[in-house]
């Protein structure tokens, strides 16, 4: 399972960021930031599965209510971010990027807390 998370992991950084000399249109810059951010959140849903399988139902508890804020959070930090260009046709692109720059963040430590986990 660790091998296979780690493979979609790598596939999907390789495959993810735009080649900026493509010249796409914002429509289609904001539709592939959309697809990198379904990515991303579907990778933080199996590393937050991960861990929270590991867990203690004590400890389980806290990473469901902590998982919960850090949304509430992260969700509101990308509004605060993308909010700058409130109006522009480049809001949605900044929104999604600012979101998926901090779900990898929370991927990488649920990771990182998952392998302290299983790592005697």
């Amino acid at each position: 399972m660790n091998r296979l998370f780690t493979a979609i992991v790598l596939f999907i950084a390789s495959t993810a960021s735009v080649n900026a000399d493509t010249n796409l249109s914002q429509l289609e810059l904001n539709q592939a930031s959309s697809q990198h951010l379904n990515s991303a959140q579907f990778m933080l849903r199996k590393a937050y599965e991960q861990l929270s399988n590991e867990l203690d139902a004590t400890r389980k508890q806290q990473l469901k209510e902590s998982q919960e804020l850090w949304e509430k959070y992260a969700k509101a930090n990308a509004e605060l971010v993308a909010d700058a260009y409130k109006g522009g046709s480049i809001r949605n692109l900044i929104y999604a990027q600012s979101l998926i720059e901090l779900t990898e963040q929370r991927t990488a430590l649920l990771t990182k807390m998952h392998l302290k986990e299983i790592t005697p």
